[in-house]
């Protein structure tokens, strides 16, 4: 049994094709940093190099393997955390689907692709919340992170399966805060563009440079976000610092949902 806290991150792998940055392979090294032993979870090899970095910065991780979409693979999760450490503080749920299929409206999209959508950007944060639980509850003061999206408050024309399984996590994060508090706090994070390696798709360094050159230009920050930033909420919300903060869903879009940059 580990005396540290223990923390579950999901969709935690690094760049799939690069080992790049990534929101879970950065909330994964910043929460080691802060001193979790944490479980690295996703489907994909690179969830292995993000232990790699966490080791190779003095931390401790573990990487398992599985489909969080799927009740097996949860439990399976829950049980060797269990079995290995004794214990969870912290469970961070981060998958996310895309896919061509989803650029579609209501009427358009197929019915497939709307419930594979639904059930990995929804029913993977149920089930891991369902499941880690139990465990959770064992803890003095536990906490849930969901990441949303600011696609929970605004919608993206012909994507609308995203933004309705964003709007869904907030309120199963409200749930959550609401009917296990004081024991877990939940909390979610909207972030708005963030830098990931999965969104490069073969663009060229001068391309890339264009290219965010161009988001940025919609965010009163002129930038755009890193993943660090996100993890630096991350690793907030995880600490006793927001013990007061529960049942949130805290934007973290450069001020860019109250923005309008219509120009007169």
């Amino acid at each position: 049994m580990s005396s540290s806290q223990v923390a579950i991150v999901t969709g935690a792998a690094m760049g799939y094709q690069s080992g790049g940055p990534s929101i879970g392979g950065a909330n994964a090294l910043r929460l080691a940093k802060d001193g979790f032993v944490v479980v690295v979870v996703d489907e994909g090899e690179m969830g292995a190099r993000t232990v790699e970095l966490i080791r190779e910065q003095g931390g401790e991780a573990t990487f398992m393997r599985a489909d969080v979409a799927t009740t097996t693979g949860v439990k399976q999760i829950v049980e060797q955390t269990q079995q290995r450490y004794g214990r969870l503080d912290c469970l961070v749920n981060g998958v996310s689907r895309y896919s061509p299929g989803m650029a579609k409206s209501v009427a358009e999209i197929d019915e497939a692709e709307w419930d594979k959508t639904m059930l990995v950007n929804l029913g993977s944060y149920f089930k891991m919340c369902k499941y880690c639980i139990p465990l959770m509850l064992k803890s003095e003061q536990a906490t849930i992170i969901n990441i949303s999206s600011i696609g929970a408050f605004n919608a993206l024309p012909d994507f609308a399966v995203y933004s309705v399984s964003k709007a869904a996590i907030n309120a199963l994060t409200h749930s959550l805060a609401v009917d296990f508090a004081p024991r877990i706090r939940a909390n979610a994070i909207c972030p708005g563009f963030v830098r990931i390696a999965n969104s490069e798709n073969g663009r060229t360094p001068a391309e890339l440079t264009i290219w965010y050159a161009d988001i940025a230009k919609q965010y009163p920050m002129q930038r755009v976000c890193e993943v660090e930033e996100i993890a630096n909420v991350v690793s907030f919300l995880a600490s006793p610092e927001s013990s007061f903060i529960n049942g949130q869903s805290l934007v973290v879009d450069g001020g860019k949902l109250v923005s309008d940059r219509h120009e007169f």
